[in-house]
């Protein structure tokens, strides 16, 4: 394990939990947009959802699970500092999501997340994310979220 000082674990790890909360409200896509750079790229193709480059790409992803879902809840832990340096620093942690669609489909994955932030006048904010499935996928992801 790397040497990162404590404040900068901390502010890492409340940064992944504000996502996790944003997402689960299922209600401002605002609110979830201000925790990336402009620039952000969320990389979920490891788990057969796309690549997105930058805001716009990010808005438009979340306004389609926004619309589809009715429910989301995302338990993390395990969280381990990778890198710590003066620009920013990166984490990783295991999580669990749960989600249900409006149409009744459910779905249960177990994967890793990783993310790369850095230090701006506004806090924290995450500049790549990333994750890999840590348990084989179910595939109702696939057909709730396939087709973004």
């Amino acid at each position: 394990m790397i040497d990162i000082p404590l404040e900068d674990r901390i502010a890492l790890q409340d940064l992944m939990t504000a996502y996790c909360y944003a997402v689960d409200k299922l209600e401002n896509i605002d609110v979830l947009l201000s925790l990336f750079t402009d620039d952000a790229v969320l990389d979920f193709t490891a788990i057969g959802l796309p690549l997105m480059n930058g805001k716009g790409d990010i808005r438009r992803f979340f306004e389609g699970v926004f619309a589809d879902m009715s429910h989301h809840a995302h338990y993390i832990t395990n969280f381990r500092p990778i890198r710590s340096d003066a620009e920013g620093g990166a984490m990783t942690a295991y999580v669990i999501g749960l989600g249900r669609s409006k149409d009744g489909n459910e779905v249960e994955v177990n994967v890793q997340y990783t993310f790369d932030a850095v230090r701006t006048a506004d806090g924290w904010k995450v500049r790549r994310y990333s994750m890999f499935s840590m348990m084989p996928l179910p595939g109702s992801l696939a057909e709730i979220h396939g087709d973004r």
